[in-house]
């Protein structure tokens, strides 16, 4: 995702949106773009094959292997802890204190690049580690604690059952809002005042209805990082005061463990796949077609807003109509316990379009971090000699950055159409029944394959006509309501 209007230099201010994700040049494709498109949506339909014609029972998922680390492992985890809250103060307090220009306060690029695209890259593909960074739950802990000494413990309400995790799709849907279609995503002072008042939330949640009951349905963060670190090799149980472990574990199979969660989890994953493939669309010239036509103001901001939500709501019932479809060939199943049981495959694709769609802008745009951690409020310091510090941009071409979109993007629908054939293998009659009702969701993957392709292709390579709206624009900066 992008992370709204974060410029790294004065000067690029006021780029277009296209130039968002674009680097210095675009890649001449060897051959005409429909063929890189075609032949990625042909190999998630081969995959489909694949696993029709020779997976005949759901393998046996091997447990975890627990692992325990050495006597360091709990100093270590409240280290971590204490990291967590120090860049949680740290970011609030450039926020509201730093200066007000988003190229010399840290704050933004920490929580768009560091956190948002970074954080969740490391949870995607190492272990999640929210639980032990996550700054709401060690500060409250850190108040139950002294609450405790102090004899004043106090009763939980009951988490109700009827909300299930629809608060945090709710505060999902504004904070994706936020980065996308808000005009003030990255001014400092405006940040910082959103992150007060959703850590008042959190703790007045957390207040009434206890700490790991709030979090676990309703902390937004909690559930999204939870959800992409079950795809993770790595899964590291701890609590305070006691040692935890590591569990170790074959790729992706933390998604098909458990029970099928909830409608709210449903819309929720749709959510991050949709808002992902709804920011690069913003980029395009389908978008610029399209925006005129919606009603708006003149950033734009009301248009992209209905966009987002409008991206949603299809995305969702295209989902829906397909599990409709699997229910009635399955002939056993409705249609929103098929949609429950299949969303938790679909989470390698948001996770193969989140690394083609920031792969080059975390390599490029990170880099300021190292510079900002040294003046984080702008006051001309140079703590760590790095303040004069200035991205390095070629460290990755359009060539690069091409290939590797398409590697996420097919790579990631691969392991989809693995983990949803493993779950039709299990809640079908048969493995006849099992192969029709995979047939609708393959198409939709398909049809999601070569969108997302097309969508990310247009800043990055070269097609027949030029186009006019297109910027040489080196990436220096992310999506920006300063258009």
């Amino acid at each position: 995702m992008k992370r709204g209007a974060l410029a790294l230099c004065a000067s690029l201010m006021g780029a277009t949106p296209a130039a968002a994700h674009a680097i210095a040049e675009r890649y001449d494709l060897p051959v005409p773009l429909g063929y890189f498109v075609a032949g990625s949506a042909a190999v998630v339909a081969v995959t489909f094959a694949i696993a029709a014609l020779f997976v005949f029972a759901a393998p046996h998922m091997r447990e975890e292997r627990r692992v325990h680390p050495p006597d360091s492992f709990c100093p270590l985890a409240h280290s971590v802890r204490g990291y967590g809250v120090a860049i949680f103060l740290l970011v609030l307090a450039a926020g509201l204190f730093g200066h007000e220009h988003p190229v010399r306060n840290i704050a933004p690029t920490m929580v768009w690049v560091g956190w948002w695209v970074g954080f969740g890259f490391l949870c995607a593909f190492v272990a999640d580690l929210w639980p032990l960074l996550n700054p709401w739950r060690t500060l409250f802990y850190l108040a139950e604690r002294w609450r405790h000494r102090h004899r004043a413990s106090r009763h939980h309400r009951p988490y109700p059952a009827k909300l299930a995790e629809w608060p945090a799709v709710a505060f999902m849907l504004l904070f994706v809002w936020i980065e996308i279609a808000s005009p003030f995503a990255s001014k400092p002072f405006a940040l910082a005042l959103c992150i007060l008042a959703y850590s008042a939330v959190t703790f007045a949640g957390m207040a009434m209805y206890g700490r790991e009951a709030w979090l676990n349905h309703a902390e937004t963060f909690t559930l999204m990082f939870g959800i992409l670190g079950r795809f993770a090799p790595l899964r590291i149980g701890a609590a305070e005061g006691q040692a935890g472990y590591i569990a170790l574990r074959p790729w992706g199979v933390g998604l098909l463990r458990g029970d099928p969660p909830s409608t709210a989890v449903v819309a929720f994953v749709l959510l991050l796949l949709s808002a992902v493939l709804f920011d690069g669309l913003l980029g395009t010239g389908l978008w610029r077609w399209l925006e005129p036509k919606l009603p708006g103001d003149r950033g734009g901001n009301v248009a992209a807003t209905l966009g987002l939500i409008g991206t949603w709501l299809v995305f969702f019932g295209a989902y829906l109509i397909t599990c409709a479809v699997m229910s009635a060939i399955a002939e056993r199943r409705g249609t929103l316990y098929v949609a429950r049981a299949y969303v938790l495959t679909l989470v390698p694709i948001a996770i193969g379009y989140n690394l083609a769609h920031n792969y080059s802008y975390l390599l490029i745009q990170g880099q300021e971090i190292l510079r900002l951690v040294s003046d984080p409020f702008g006051l001309d310091w140079n703590l760590f000699g790095t303040a004069t510090r200035t991205p390095n941009i070629d460290i990755v071409d359009a060539r690069t950055t091409w290939y590797v979109a398409i590697g996420a993007i097919v790579g990631g629908h691969i392991i989809a159409v693995w983990l949803a054939h493993v779950v039709a293998l299990r809640i079908s009659a048969t493995r006849a029944v099992a192969i029709r009702a995979l047939v609708p969701l393959t198409i939709l993957m398909v049809i999601y394959t070569g969108a997302s392709l097309s969508i990310l292709a247009e800043p990055l390579v070269r097609f027949r006509a030029p186009d006019p709206d297109y910027t040489q624009t080196p990436l220096l900066i992310a999506q920006a309501p300063t258009r």
